[in-house]
């Protein structure tokens, strides 16, 4: 008898795929106003089936130029981690462009190698590939809306405190012209050994390319923060590089980049979130006019340890009786804690009470899940918000069996 062939499983293998337009620049007139810092990203994938357990990119120049380096303080390696078989995952590094008209038209070139130390797989971004320094011409269509962080709005001219090791939503809502343009990239300058982006895409009101992903009538959800919808030529070797190979689809109109991140460094620091929004239309380069007004300041907390007590009134009961049990929770940060969870399981021959008057204060949208009933013996806390220096109190009813 023949046994039947087995599958081989895949092993594990990477592919490393740019998610940022490689065209930066500087201000057309004044090169000491409006950017000079600009992400490079790319998407690392496991395209086998066996899971690759400890990832990392690393960032990498391949040729010399004096006016293009690394943002001070970037991380040229970062650290992705477990990526499962089919999945992908991350990585950004800040490219800083020195303030000086000879800058223009500079280029040089990187390769991003990403690197599976667990079962050796390694891929490289395609090469050859380079950042290549444009005329940057002020636009007033180009607009920033508002920025917000976990869903709030935050004010120019305030510091928004955030805590490290805290993951936040960072959204960036923008505008452009209504039908949109060929190229679009909208993103806030985050340096990577501060913020460590886990995800982000963008939707778009406007979309007329096909090379664009998920594209619904009259817009378009984007994984990325780069839209290519002229399908771009990044080819430094091609004789039709820098030029749109695919005619004049366009996407814009009302942006909203949504990045979330985790706080990973920077204690005792403030930072400028920069949004930018630059685009090619026509012949010529564009970036929004309200870029130097429109920068917002977050500043990083170490989180200090939060605390919990509890207690029962009364203290003592008889058998079968009753009893409220009290849960507080001290926040003792200058900020803010969102993410609040707790488990607890009742001593023996105590439970939730028939009726268990659950009540909470101070914990924002945190509640028991599930939800406590008559009998339960564990309880489990979610999701719950401390505000600066703020206590959370939850109650509940519970009871003892008639022979405890």
């Amino acid at each position: 008898m023949v046994a039947p062939a087995v599958p081989a499983q895949a092993a594990t293998s990477l592919t490393v795929t740019p998610i940022t337009w490689d065209m930066v620049g500087l201000d057309s007139n004044n090169v000491n106003v409006g950017p000079n810092r600009f992400p490079v990203g790319v998407k690392v994938c496991n395209t086998g089936d066996t899971a690759a357990t400890n990832v990392t990119a690393t960032f990498a120049w391949t040729s010399a130029n004096i006016y293009i380096d690394l943002q001070a303080g970037t991380n040229s390696s970062v650290a992705l981690g477990a990526i499962a078989g089919g999945a992908c995952a991350e990585a950004f590094f800040n490219v800083e462009i020195v303030r000086n008209a000879s800058a223009y038209t500079a280029s040089r070139r990187y390769v991003i190698t990403a690197t599976d130390s667990g079962s050796g797989a390694s891929a490289t971004s395609p090469t050859p590939r380079q950042i290549y320094v444009e005329r940057l011409v002020s636009q007033n269509r180009n607009s920033t809306t508002s920025i917000l962080v976990n869903g709030t709005a935050i004010p120019g001219g305030t510091v928004q405190d955030l805590l490290l090791g805290g993951t936040y939503t960072f959204t960036l809502n923008s505008a452009t012209s209504t039908q949109g343009y060929e190229q679009l990239e909208t993103f806030l300058g985050l340096p990577n050994s501060v913020f460590q982006v886990q995800s982000v895409s963008t939707t778009y009101s406007s979309n007329t390319s096909p090379y664009i992903e998920d594209p619904p009538v009259g817009g378009a959800t984007h994984p990325q923060l780069y839209a290519d919808a002229c399908l771009w030529d990044a080819d430094p070797s091609s004789p039709n590089y820098r030029s749109c190979l695919a005619g004049s689809f366009k996407t814009g109109g009302t942006n909203s980049t949504v990045y979330t991140i985790k706080i990973i460094g920077g204690s005792g620091q403030t930072y400028d979130m920069q949004p930018m929004l630059y685009d090619f239309s026509g012949s010529s380069f564009h970036y929004n006019a309200d870029f130097g007004t429109s920068t917002r300041k977050v500043r990083i907390a170490a989180a200090a340890s939060m605390s919990m007590t509890k207690s029962f009134n009364p203290k003592s009961i008889a058998p079968g009786g009753e009893s409220t049990l009290s849960f507080t929770v001290t926040n003792p940060n200058a900020i803010a804690v969102s993410g609040v969870n707790f488990t607890d399981p009742l001593p023996t021959g105590m439970s939730v009470a028939s009726t268990p008057s659950i009540s909470y204060s101070g914990c924002g949208s945190g509640t028991f899940s599930p939800t406590p009933v008559s009998g339960s013996t564990t309880l489990s806390f979610s999701n719950g918000t401390l505000a600066a220096n703020g206590t959370c109190t939850i109650s509940i009813k519970v009871k003892t069996e008639a022979n405890t």
